[in-house]
This record gives structure tokens, C-alpha cells and sequence, in this order.
């Protein structure tokens, strides 16, 4: 525990960059998180405690399967690659307040597998069984772990389907608050529209700018993170609740607080925890993948 309280004094250390903020929104800093000698860098998950996992690679723009992809962990300003043994490229996606992971590799016959990773170290592999799609993306305190259409907990699969049969519609599932509250992505009439299951309800929410929107990350407040047009950024949502579910647009907006790195370009805010500090991506020069980490 005395560890855990020190990683969170430790966020507010982790700060060196210049403070910037948007008009009627809250104050956000800034700091790059890039994996020591990596060409690029990926920021995917926050716990509640300030750890964050992604991936990074150390090579770019070679040929196929010689630009492995590795995962790590930031811990009080501490990095560790995370490589599945026997693995040519691995992704860390999500994590929980224990320090459990979840994310996917890629073995020498070129087949990709899903995983939970253990604190302890035990590991199991989260393979989906057709017709299901996808693989793991976020996992929470009580090891409930979702991604593409399904929701897996002890070794059991359940699907989680939102669209429309016969419809040409596609779906991710990309977070799990503690609480169980799901938030993803839906296509649905020619758009991507971010969507959150709350028990039986669910909610598609309207688009943003009339545009491409998607839900990657709830906290255990109701604030979620995601992508829409609002310039080159991201957003924040706080205290997103769930209502009547909705195809027409008619929910209420999600509200959206511009996330956008200062100077970078495309900034993808990935999760967002209890302290309402975000990670996620943007792009820097020659477009090459940095990961950040924002507060306010």
C-alpha cells in the first residue's frame, strides 16, 4: 500500500512540460511517455494508481516481421519491457489496479493470440471461439476482461453483440469500468459511434461534429476517452450516465473536452483512471507514435 500511495504523489512529479489548457475546458498538462531507445511508442492503459502499460518498437518501416513490436510497464517513472516468451511481437493493452494485463502476440507461424498476464506471473491464453471476433483490450479488478464482441471472466466466454443482423455493422468493445460498465465502438449507418453498456441498458451516443466517433476508456466515474473530429485531438467526457438506448441520435452528446498533445499532431487519448489522468498517443515528427500521459 505505501508503494501505491507513493505512485500517486508520483504523478504530479512526472510533470515537466509547459502548461496548457483549452477554452471553457479544464486545465491539462502534458508529458511524453517514450520507451527509452524506442523509435516509437504507444501509451494503451492507466489504473487507479498511475501504472501505465503500451508497446513500443525500437525499429520502423522495415520489412515484415523485422520490426517487432515489444510491451512494457511504467512504474514511478520506472520502465519494463514486457515480452510472451517465444513471442516475435507483443502488445499490452490494458491493466487493472492489481497490476494484471491484458494484451496479444504474435508467434513465429505468424498466428496472434489474446493473454491475460498475472501480477503473479501466471499467464493464460484469451482466444475467442468463433463466431466470436477480436481480442482482449481491457480487463478490471474482478478479471472480467473485454475486446471485439465478447466478455470473458474465469475461462468463460459471453457475447456481447450491439449491432444490427444483416446490416453490414462491426463493433469493439474497448473498456471495462470496475464496476462493470462497458464502453466500445459501433458502426452503425455508414459511422463509427461510440456505445456503453450499462447492466441491460444500453446507449449509442451521437456523433461528434456529425463524424466518425469511438469510446476507448471509462474510469469508475463515468468519464470516458475517445476519438471524434474536434481538430487534431481526442476528447474527455466526464460523468457520461446511461440512459434509454437509442439509435436516432437522440441521446443527449457526449460533452466532449478537447485532449490534444500541444505541437503534436492526431492525439488518441486511450484510458482515463479514478484520478481522471489520460494516456494515449499522438503523433510527432515524420509521424512517428508518442505516448502521453495528461492531467488536470
Amino acid at each position: 500500500m505505501q508503494r501505491r500511495i507513493g505512485l500517486l504523489a508520483g504523478i504530479c512529479l512526472l510533470f515537466a512540460s509547459t502548461l496548457f489548457g483549452q477554452i471553457n475546458s479544464p486545465t491539462f498538462r502534458y508529458v511524453t511517455i517514450d520507451f527509452p531507445g524506442a523509435a516509437s511508442t504507444d501509451a494503451t492503459g492507466i489504473n487507479n494508481f498511475g501504472e501505465i502499460v503500451g508497446f513500443y518498437q525500437t525499429k520502423l518501416n522495415c520489412a515484415p516481421n523485422a520490426c517487432p513490436v515489444h510491451g512494457f510497464k511504467l512504474v514511478n517513472k520506472t520502465f519494463t519491457a514486457i515480452n510472451i516468451r517465444g513471442a516475435i511481437s507483443t502488445w499490452i493493452f490494458g491493466l487493472n489496479d492489481g497490476g494484471d494485463m491484458v494484451g496479444a502476440y504474435e508467434t513465429s507461424a505468424h498466428a496472434f493470440h489474446g493473454f491475460l498476464l498475472h501480477h503473479t506471473g501466471q499467464f493464460q491464453i484469451i482466444d475467442p471461439p468463433a463466431p466470436l471476433i477480436g481480442g482482449p483490450l481491457a480487463v478490471n479488478n474482478s478479471l472480467v476482461v473485454v475486446g471485439g464482441d465478447f466478455r470473458w471472466q474465469g475461462g468463460k466466454f459471453t457475447k456481447i453483440d450491439f449491432r444490427t443482423p444483416n446490416q453490414g455493422e462491426d463493433q469493439r468493445l474497448n473498456g471495462i469500468s470496475n464496476s462493470g460498465i462497458i464502453v466500445g465502438s459501433l458502426f452503425h449507418q455508414d459511422f463509427w459511434n461510440g456505445v456503453l453498456k450499462s447492466g441491460g441498458d444500453v446507449d449509442i451516443f451521437p456523433r461528434i461534429n456529425g463524424s466518425d466517433t469511438e469510446i476507448n476508456g471509462i474510469n469508475g466515474r463515468g468519464d470516458v476517452v475517445g476519438v471524434g473530429r474536434i481538430g487534431n485531438g481526442g476528447y474527455v467526457a466526464f460523468h457520461i450516465e446511461a440512459g434509454e438506448t437509442s439509435t436516432d441520435g437522440s441521446e443527449r452528446p457526449l460533452n466532449p473536452i478537447l485532449i490534444s498533445f500541444p505541437g503534436g499532431g492526431q492525439t488518441t487519448p486511450h484510458s482515463i483512471n479514478y484520478q481522471q489522468a489520460i494516456v494515449g498517443t499522438y503523433l510527432g515528427a515524420n509521424s512517428t507514435d508518442h505516448g502521453f500521459l495528461a492531467v488536470h
